[in-house]
């Protein structure tokens, strides 16, 4: 590992090896390298990726969006049903869970607050549906005219 090698990470499968590598610019900057190196009849074949700092977080977000379609098509689709709750959670951690008495509550208090709806859908990890249903059942825009 040379000075601006940071850490690296190794995954072997087949006749291919990926290479996750953290360095540091001569600027000081940190940046991610994916590295692809693949045994080929000619040799092998090498192929890198740079994600430099700033575009860190919106890479990983993209990219963990793309897994939970991946896993999403990699599924059976039927006509009566086109999702999993397992891949809607990877969303929404707390989507097809009880409300709990505490959750109501804070619900309560924040939509009084004059939190908007895809704020609380956030802030309790549901779908803006979910919060929206739970806002009528309460009753909260006529008990608060909103």
């Amino acid at each position: 590992m040379n000075k601006n090698e940071l850490h690296t990470d190794k995954i072997t499968k087949g006749n291919r090896t990926y290479f996750f590598d953290i360095k540091k610019s001569e600027k000081g900057d940190l940046y991610l390298t994916i590295s692809e190196s693949k045994k080929s009849d000619n040799g092998s074949e090498h192929h890198r990726v740079m994600i430099f700092e700033e575009d860190l977080k919106d890479f990983v977000d993209t990219f963990r969006n793309s897994l939970v379609k991946f896993k999403e098509l990699q599924q059976p689709q039927t006509e009566s049903k086109k999702y999993s709750v397992e891949t809607i959670r990877e969303v929404h951690q707390q989507a097809y869970q009880p409300w709990t008495k505490e959750d109501d509550e804070k619900l309560e208090l924040l939509f009084c607050e004059g939190k908007k709806i895809k704020e609380l859908a956030h802030i309790f990890a549901r779908k803006e549906g979910a919060i929206t249903s739970r806002i009528k059942k309460l009753e909260l825009k006529e008990k608060y005219g909103r």
